[in-house]
């Protein structure tokens, strides 16, 4: 079957709709939600080994969702490292982790992309299975979310620079 010219038209514009709105809602939502699981600790296993819980330890984190395939989120875990430079020498207590949603990435691509970015210092995590994405409802790369202690989302933003994550982690308590 052909579609004609005259089906075609809202066919498209209905598919620009939906994904203009899906867009919307994925990208540079600053809504402070809760997560799902608001109160109960998510864990993840960084790229090194380590367990790293979020909250950690009762202290707001900084997390942003990333892929090394994703050239917007340079900046993004750039800033990420930033705050967590800013966090460390002031004694800020504050975590930080940067999640690469890709699950097919390896360890060393990460490792590489971390270093390229200034931002070794920064633990990494792959979302095995989309897990931390789906408990914080992020569905975009490049998101920044930010924990408090009692493992709510008190602030969600595409692209944050270094200043507003450290603003940002301070409302969260740290």
């Amino acid at each position: 079957m052909t579609l004609t010219r005259t089906r075609r038209a809202p066919l498209s514009v209905a598919g620009l709709l939906l994904a203009g709105s899906l867009a919307l809602t994925a990208c540079g939502n600053t809504d402070a939600t809760p997560a799902a699981d608001a109160g109960t600790p998510a864990a993840v296993t960084s790229i090194d080994g380590q367990m790293v819980s979020l909250p950690a330890s009762g202290k707001p984190t900084a997390v942003f969702f990333f892929s090394v395939g994703c050239g917007e989120c340079v900046e993004g875990v750039r800033s990420l490292g930033e705050a967590a430079t800013a966090a460390e020498k002031s004694g800020a207590g504050a975590s930080f982790l940067a999640v690469d949603m890709d699950p097919g990435e390896s360890k060393e691509t990460i490792e590489g992309f971390m270093e390229y970015v200034d931002a070794e210092h920064v633990p990494a995590a792959i979302d095995e299975g989309a897990a931390l994405s789906q408990r914080f409802d992020v569905a975009a790369l490049s998101t920044l979310i930010v924990i408090d202690g009692d493992g709510k989302v008190t602030f969600r933003a595409t692209e944050p620079d270094a200043k507003t994550i450290t603003a940002e982690l301070v409302k969260a308590g740290a």
